[in-house]
């Protein structure tokens, strides 16, 4: 392989990269133009759980409009592990690990969902853009508890870092929200418009 093909290939694989944190966030933080920007307009997605629709209707799931994700899902979070992605001119596949987790309200408690796999995809680069052509989910692992007690004891309400520790001030973090609100958009927006179009 001469050094252009090479670089050509470095440069595929970080916008592959780039997708895959822009499908992480656009899920959880609900935006659904973000995720439409991972998936060409006639891809298909086959996610499981019954679930096999084009990438565009995928990322309509996040709408809070009765029609998308559950009410009772307060929250998801998706974090990627190792990217395995190989190119060849304007066709490229990857193998990515991942860890999902969604805190479900159901029945007053909360629920902490975690899964863990990896998506495999088939990217095509049209219009001078790799996006998602096909993507299958594999799940390796599922698991479901309980989400009663967010801190260690003896007072499981009181956050701290160990059983019995002092306890911790709070008045200065910030959480997570699925939305626009979100503390990130504000950073992002300080990018130039054609970048932050991309975030």
């Amino acid at each position: 392989m001469d050094r252009e093909q090479a670089l050509d290939d470095l440069v595929a694989k970080e916008e592959i990269r780039q997708a895959m944190a822009r499908y992480s966030r656009g899920i959880d933080r609900r935006d659904e133009e973000l995720l439409k920007s991972v998936y060409h307009e006639d891809s298909t997605d086959d996610h499981g759980w019954g679930l096999a629709a084009g990438g565009w209707d995928i990322a309509a799931l996040v709408r809070r409009d009765g029609k998308g994700f559950p009410d009772e899902w307060k929250l998801t979070s998706h974090f990627l592990g190792q990217h395995l992605i190989e190119v060849a001119g304007d066709d490229a596949v990857s193998e990515v690990y991942f860890v999902a987790t969604n805190i479900v309200e159901h029945d007053g408690r909360d629920w902490a969902q975690v899964s863990a796999g990896r998506y495999l995809d088939r990217w095509e680069r049209r219009g001078g853009a790799f996006r998602i052509a096909h993507r299958q989910v594999i799940y390796d692992w599922w698991r479901t508890d309980v989400n009663d007690t967010p801190w260690p004891g003896p007072d499981h309400e009181v956050p701290k870092m160990y059983h019995g520790a002092p306890t911790l001030d709070t008045s200065t973090n910030v959480y997570g929200t699925p939305g626009p609100d979100d503390k990130s958009y504000e950073l992002l927006r300080r990018l130039p418009a054609t970048t932050r179009s991309r975030a």
